[in-house]
């Protein structure tokens, strides 16, 4: 029978020198590896200035799959960051105005032919 943590507690077994530490290695390497899978899959925001606030600002409360659908023109965006606001996103006046750009230039309604 293999001598587990949790048998070794219960049975008094001893756990090879070193066991511990492995164990610490070999979990912290594979949380570090799945986190690093899982931000190569999400959504990429287009390039620009505010693209680092937007990330961080909107993705408190929301998936960036959520803004990325939507498209919207700068009134419309800056409608829906006055709802947010409301509801409880911390904005300077200055990093609004930044958002509502990006958001308009980078993720403005469609080009219509």
């Amino acid at each position: 029978m293999r001598c587990t943590e949790r048998i070794s507690r219960q049975r008094g077994c001893r756990l090879p020198a070193g066991a511990k530490s492995v164990g610490f290695l070999v979990a912290a390497a594979l949380s570090s590896f799945s986190l690093d899978v899982l931000a190569d899959t999400g959504p990429m925001l287009p390039e620009g200035a505010g693209r680092e606030l937007v990330e961080h600002k909107c993705a408190q409360c929301h998936s960036l799959e959520t803004v990325m659908r939507s498209r919207r023109t700068r009134k419309q965006w800056e409608a829906q960051l006055d709802t947010m606001i409301a509801r409880g996103l911390r904005l300077s006046d200055e990093e609004f105005e930044r958002v509502a750009d990006y958001l308009a230039s980078g993720l403005g309604p469609p080009a219509t032919e």
